[in-house]
């Protein structure tokens, strides 16, 4: 049996809900990725089942009085840390201890979870859905030197060398807060419709640009709720640069909004709390499928140990089971790719953690960018 060292989450189209598995033997080849086996941890596992017993509790609820008590109910990932904790134990340790076919955990045939999301098909999402992520920057140098050379400022150095040489406080800002700013692999990154200023900083006039958005591939930390560190993931911390570029006031806009950040393909259960060795390959395709953007990166060039840079997180505030934090980019796309346009599509890939592939679309408040899989769970609705 292979060991067991991923976490994810997937939509079961005939149960009609998000479902918890775990799997091993993980393998990425040729752009696409495999485990040696899967288990189905659902029903196997004392979970509270909030979102099940909210329809038990509530028969005959419409989903327009439901949505947002629905929406915030945990999701399985995060069902599962706060059980584990509840029994004073880490995710690794619960893991490492967990035998599937003792459990009575069901047989997942994992290379039936590739196809695109559709309410009918089942389909990996993203492997934690969070309460909250939070997104560190500048903690790559390539980073806060083209920043710099974007907003011609010395805060993207001044923050840089705060971390590297003292140990001081880094970029931490609000990436999620609802379920609409998580994507999942196959999903779609927002792109912002709105327009920058007629006029820059200086007062002098410039040609309006619709903001859309740039990508920031990066690793991302998933921590419980002493802010200790149980497992990393693969994300996109989506980004409105042409408006974070036009003044540092617009960075909230520039980075939290509808579609904001992607995460996939798994979890990769991981102790390692000072910054993991793992080498990440991005690419952005056209709409007919030409390459237009390839870079290489590794996260052992973060400027901090991610444990600590966490550890500032969880200084004011009070962090939530499976909380999510993306660790910051050394990928700065130029050019044509610099922003992405509708059609574009991006893949992030990483051998410990799988490939995360997904596409773009334009943000529009009055309708769904993603799959809204709380209220096709509330409504019953899949195949």
């Amino acid at each position: 049996m292979a060991s067991l060292t991923h976490l994810g989450q997937y939509w079961s189209a005939d149960r009609g809900e998000l479902r918890l598995f775990i799997c091993g033997g993980l393998e990425v080849f040729d752009g696409k990725q495999a485990v040696a086996e899967a288990w189905d941890l659902t029903d196997c596992l004392p979970l509270p089942g909030h979102r099940s017993g909210f329809q038990q509790a509530s028969p005959g609820a419409r989903w327009e009085d439901a949505r947002w008590t629905f929406s915030s109910l945990p999701t399985p990932v995060v069902e599962l840390v706060e059980w584990v904790e509840g029994q004073g134990l880490r995710v690794g340790e619960w893991a490492a201890g967990f035998s599937p076919r003792e459990s009575g955990a069901e047989p997942l045939d994992f290379s039936l979870l590739g196809s695109d999301p559709a309410p009918g098909s089942d389909h990996l999402v993203a492997p934690v859905l969070p309460r909250r992520a939070q997104a560190f920057g500048i903690t790559y140098l390539n980073s806060a030197l083209e920043r710099e050379t974007e907003g011609r400022r010395g805060d993207y150095g001044f923050v840089y060398r705060g971390v590297k040489e003292r140990g001081e406080r880094p970029e931490l800002f609000l990436k999620g807060t609802a379920p609409e700013h998580f994507v999942g692999p196959g999903g779609k990154m927002g792109l912002r419709t709105d327009l920058t200023n007629s006029e820059n900083i200086q007062g002098e006039p410039c040609e309006r640009e619709t903001v859309s958005a740039g990508i920031e591939p990066e690793l991302a930390a998933v921590v419980h709720s002493d802010g200790r560190i149980w497992g990393y993931t693969l994300a996109n911390d989506v980004s409105g640069n042409r408006i974070e570029n036009e003044t540092l006031l617009y960075l909230y806009q520039a980075k939290h909004f509808t579609g904001a950040l992607v995460l996939g393909p798994l979890v990769l259960l991981s102790d390692e709390q000072v910054n993991p060795n793992l080498s990440i390959r991005t690419r952005i395709f056209s709409p007919s499928g030409e390459i237009l953007f390839e870079r290489e990166s590794n996260t052992s060039n973060i400027n901090s140990p991610i444990g600590e840079l966490v550890s500032w997180a969880a200084s004011h505030i009070r962090l939530t089971p499976a909380e999510v934090f993306s660790t910051g980019t050394d990928v700065i796309p130029d050019g044509t790719v610099k922003v992405l346009s509708e059609g574009m599509t991006v893949e992030i890939s990483c051998p410990q953690i799988g490939i995360l592939a997904h596409g773009t679309g334009l943000v529009d408040a009055a309708g769904e960018l993603n799959i809204d899989y709380a209220r096709l769970q509330f409504e019953g609705g899949g195949a």
